[in-house]
């Protein structure tokens, strides 16, 4: 007990690492560029658009190697537009030649949705972990939204998980107004720049106070990883509580089982050292038979993961007159392999015969090993199974004998007039009755051809040719005799 206590301890001390780790990641950032029509105009001894370019192609190679760095354009495409605004390189990318390479070839000619453009931005970076860096170059007010401030503020208060830096690029009063505004509302800065020293000044400002975060992210990420992961298994809704009893988990280094999970639920989690595990399913069986248990494969756990093991279910439709048959066992075939599953008997109770049952992905077949018969008959085939989700069986065709007067049958047999024998029916009497000559048998439907077998005959009797047995149709037929 006191080694178990001392292996939780070091693991918590792992995963408190691990999360330390990720609460400190290295910054992104988002530039957004303005391409509205006025970025035409001059900023010096260039337009502004030329400045703007000849600027990323310093600062853009200078920022930290580690920082991802995704961009956004509006105004690009469309004069009149308010919804041209475009993410060319995305948040988190590396591609900074080909964001470069967009930067030049863009023509400016239209609108300056400035609004719209951080909340697409920020709508694109939701639900993740690490603060995005924006920065906004604007060489004026917002001619789509009258209030782009207020957008950044609701944004943030929403929890949107951005900072916002804004350059005024050649802009008057009104634009210093507007544009200092939505850098407060962001938690940035705001600057003024009227040319290239002015731009790339900026730049450079906003260039060391990334930095600053990236060493700082550096400095608090540690390497240190748990050595726990988690295999989670989920099943379709009562696949699991209607016919296991138990899962587990079977370490592949020494044959050990690790873990017998009693009574599993749909849906668990399964906290285990990494390594090499094969995972059992233990099906019930009645009358307190030991579980039949069957392996779904061997699955290879890594510390820190959570490795998700996802099955499907087949679930059993019987028509109400076919319920009471003389089925001994019931088998599920891979037909992939044509091996079976999983094999289940009727141990004079047949509760869990036709209970719903987990399965791995695949395409099955379904026999059933009726009571005297020598070999198993196949009433479905073709039965897709797909992870989560649950495939249904539908057994409504079925054969009845009934019980000739003139003969001393001691079996039938039902063989399709065509196809696959195992789709035949061999059915033969007890050595001290005659169970179950005259019971209710599902089988598929089709064409079938009849022999009896009567007492002292050496060779079976043709009794029907060609008896159709339709979907959906218990067939009582009568010889007659």
């Amino acid at each position: 007990m006191k080694n178990f206590f001392f292996f939780l301890i070091i693991s918590m001390c792992f995963i408190s690492n691990a999360f330390s780790a990720q609460t400190n990641k290295i910054p992104e950032v988002m530039l957004i560029l303005d391409a509205s029509g006025s970025m035409l105009g001059s900023a010096g001894t260039k337009n502004k658009i030329e400045s703007a370019r000849e600027v990323f192609a310093k600062v853009v190679p200078a920022l930290p190697s580690d920082v991802k760095t995704g961009l956004t354009v509006y105004g690009h495409r469309s004069k009149t537009d308010c919804n041209d605004i475009e993410i060319l390189i995305p948040s988190g990318s590396d591609e900074r030649d080909k964001l470069l390479a967009h930067v030049n070839s863009i023509s400016p000619k239209g609108m300056t949705p400035l609004a719209d453009s951080v909340k697409m931005v920020a709508d694109s970076l939701s639900g993740r972990e690490t603060e995005t860096t924006i920065i906004l170059v604007s060489d004026g007010i917002d001619t789509c939204n009258i209030d782009p401030c207020s957008v950044v503020k609701s944004l943030k208060a929403k929890g949107a998980k951005f900072i916002l830096h804004v350059v005024g690029f050649g802009v008057d009063e009104k634009g210093i107004q507007q544009l200092s505004c939505m850098a407060k509302e962001g938690g940035g800065s705001f600057f003024a720049a009227n040319d290239i020293p002015g731009l790339l000044k900026a730049f450079e400002s906003m260039q060391k106070e990334v930095e600053v975060k990236v060493e700082a992210a550096k400095t608090t990420t540690k390497t240190v990883t748990t050595g726990l992961g988690k295999f989670e298994i989920i099943m379709p809704p009562n696949s699991a509580t209607k016919s296991l009893n138990a899962l587990k988990f079977i370490k592949k280094a020494d044959g050990s089982a690790v873990k017998n999970q009693e009574k599993p639920a749909d849906s668990s989690i399964h906290p285990l050292m990494s390594g090499e595990y094969e995972i059992v399913l233990g099906f019930a069986n009645p009358n307190y038979k030991p579980d039949t248990e069957v392996s779904i494969g061997i699955f290879t756990l890594n510390g820190g993961e959570t490795k998700t093991i996802k099955l499907g279910s087949m679930a059993f439709n019987i028509a109400p007159s076919l319920e009471k048959n003389p089925v001994a066992s019931i088998i599920i075939v891979d037909e992939e392999t044509n091996k079976p599953f999983v094999k289940l008997d009727h141990n004079d109770n047949g509760y869990y015969i036709f209970k719903t049952k987990p399965l791995p992905e695949g395409v099955y077949k379904v026999q059933l090993h009726y009571s005297q018969s020598p070999e198993p008959t196949t009433v479905a085939k073709n039965v897709k199974i797909e992870p989560g989700k649950e495939a249904i069986v539908t057994l409504d065709s079925g054969f009845q004998l009934k019980q000739p007067k003139s003969l001393n049958v001691i079996g039938w047999d039902l063989v399709p007039v065509e196809g696959n024998p195992d789709y035949s029916l061999k059915a033969k009497r007890r050595s001290d009755n005659d169970y179950p000559l005259w019971h209710t048998f599902p089988v598929m439907s089709g064409a079938y051809n009849l022999f009896l077998y009567d007492k002292g005959m050496k060779e079976p009797l043709p009794a029907a040719q060609g008896i159709e047995i339709k979907k959906g149709e218990l067939l009582n037929f009568d010889t007659g005799m």
